[in-house]
Order: structure tokens, then sequence, then C-alpha cells
């Protein structure tokens, strides 16, 4: 197996770092977002990451990944080691179904820039719109290019190929 295609048991601190740099720019950009908008609402999306991170994250997803109990490129595996017991590793895809809760996390930032830049509704006199939706790309090109080419799950995971969740699983509930 050559280098390019080797996978990774283990992910180094040098690739996982990075992505909590980045998530840390996403999450406190979108809360900030939200909180300049209003500060009840902000509070209360705030919350729902850290929820949705240490929580919901691991519990449908982590739980049932190749790198449950290790560090994977976000270092969650080792969260979710800690926290949850292991699901079924068959059950990988299944639990992507369960992320539409946490797509408020990336809707409610993103709607509240438009309605920024249609309405010119000023709690966003900086610009910050931009640089989290910059942000937002960054962190998915940077995981793309970096992380997913070396993972165990990628054959089996909608980040990498989405067309994964339209083939007919063998899993039936």
């Amino acid at each position: 197996m050559d280098k390019k295609s080797a996978k990774c048991d283990s992910y180094p601190w040098l690739r996982i770092v990075p992505r909590w740099l980045f998530g840390i720019a996403e999450i406190g950009l979108s809360i900030y977002l939200v909180l300049l908008f209003n500060a009840n609402l902000g509070l209360i999306f705030g919350a729902f990451w850290a929820f949705s991170l240490f929580v919901m994250l691991p519990f449908i997803r982590c739980s049932r990944c190749y790198y449950y109990g290790k560090r994977c490129n976000t270092g969650w595996g080792l969260i979710a080691g800690f926290a949850f017991p292991k699901s079924d590793p068959i059950y990988f895809q299944a639990g992507y179904g369960l992320t539409i809760f946490l797509w408020p996390l990336r809707i409610l930032p993103i709607g509240l820039g438009i309605l920024y830049l249609r309405t010119g509704i000023t709690f966003n006199p900086d610009g910050l719109f931009g640089i989290y939706l910059a942000v937002l790309i960054l962190h998915r090109l940077y995981c793309r290019i970096v992380s997913c080419p070396i993972c165990h799950q990628k054959d089996v995971c909608p980040v990498y190929n989405p067309r994964v969740l339209a083939k007919k699983s063998a899993v039936r509930f």
C-alpha cells in the first residue's frame, strides 16, 4: 500500500490542533453573530453548541466510528470512548440521519447573516458574516484535504462522499 492511500489508526496532534482552531473560530463567530442579533438567543445557541459537541455528536456518530476510543481527526473519539458505550459500527451511516439536530448550528448564523445582507439590520457592522463563511469553507477544505483521505471511515462517510447516503444499505431497521 502506498503512503498516499495509507489509512491512519490514530491521528497525530499536528492534524488535530488545526481542526480545533478552525472549530473554535467557527463556534465563536457563530455564537457572536447570534449574540449580536439577540443576547438571549445567543446564550441558548451557545448552550446548544456545547450540548451538541459534548453529548449529541459523540453519542450519535463517534460511538459508532472506527476511531471510538482513539484520536480521530477531531480528537472526539477519545471523548466518546470515555463518555459513551460503543455502538455497533455497522450502524455508522444510520447515525447521520440524526445529524439533522445539528443543522441549526450552521443554519441560524447563516440565516441571520443573509437577513443582515438583505435587510441591512445593523447587528453585524464589521463584516463578521463574511469572515464566518470563510472560516466554514476553510475548515471543510482542511478536513477534506488533510483528514479525510487517510480516514478509515471515508468509504462509508457522507462527509467525504455524499453519495454514500443514496446507496442502499444492507442494514434494515
